[in-house]
């Protein structure tokens, strides 16, 4: 009896193959249809393993007037055969920046080959952002190539006077961010470019990846292995400095980088 219900299970399992291979509705991708497009938001380089759905931009760390901002825009679907163009429109109802003010706005160019392009912004610093922050809202433009992905956008804030948490930070081991804890984000960056003259080679590869205001780094950097560069000669002499009864804030309860040496 057993023999023969397997005889027709595997009877059944055939005819479902069979009139699979012959259907003649097989999903066949079309190279013709438009890619779907979004915006590339790096999961990895914020210590909550979430996005905001604000982005926070701040000049308060640094020293120019303007700065480049770069934006990843990704498509699925099969590389471009040429270089091919998509535009991106403010939301001028949910935007407060002001364009030729506080920001000139490039187009998106997607390499002969690529799935991955650049929006390039170029931020500037005014006197009004730093009593204010500005918003910019953005979406993808649908054309003849490309159309968003369903809720598609991207928000940025930018701002000056108040430097903004990066992603990386965890208030586990630097503290909760709002206690005035910007102290420590800036001495850490401060011993941070140090280290263009005390490790030349090891700087320009991090500025390379990370930005010169860790503003690319990925959550956990720090505790990597082979990590002892950054806890020798970044962390552990910004956690001395504020160790100082005479640096002390009443915000600073960093942990011992030591215990981050892998």
């Amino acid at each position: 009896m057993m023999m023969k219900d397997k005889r027709v299970i595997w009877l059944i399992l055939s005819m479902l193959v069979c009139g699979w291979a012959c259907s003649d509705k097989t999903i066949i991708y079309n190279p013709e249809q438009k890619r779907s497009i979004y915006f590339y938001k790096d999961v990895n380089r914020y210590a909550s393993g979430v996005v905001p759905d604000t982005i926070e931009f701040s000049f308060a760390a640094l020293e120019e007037s303007e700065y480049r901002y770069d934006i990843p825009v990704k498509f699925i679907g099969m590389p471009v055969e040429e270089e091919v163009e998509c535009e991106v429109e403010v939301v001028a109802d949910s935007t407060t920046a002001e364009a030729g003010k506080h920001y000139d706005m490039g187009k998106i160019a997607f390499p002969e080959g690529e799935v991955e392009g650049i929006l390039s912004l170029r931020l500037k610093r005014t006197e009004d952002i730093q009593k204010h922050p500005v918003m910019i809202y953005m979406r993808l433009r649908e054309d003849e190539n490309f159309v968003p992905m369903e809720n598609e956008c991207y928000r940025l804030s930018v701002v000056d006077g108040v430097l903004v948490a990066p992603g990386w930070w965890i208030s586990e081991y630097f503290g909760v961010y709002a206690n005035d804890n910007y102290k420590l984000y800036r001495k850490i960056l401060e011993y941070y470019w140090e280290l263009e003259e005390l490790k030349p080679v090891f700087y320009a590869e991090t500025v390379k990846e990370y930005g010169r205001y860790l503003e690319k780094a990925p959550a956990g950097f720090f505790q990597r292995p082979n990590n002892i560069v950054w806890i020798k000669y970044v962390f552990k002499p910004a956690y001395e400095f504020y160790s100082e009864p005479e640096n002390m804030y009443d915000g600073f309860t960093m942990v011992n980088p030591d215990r981050f040496i892998r």
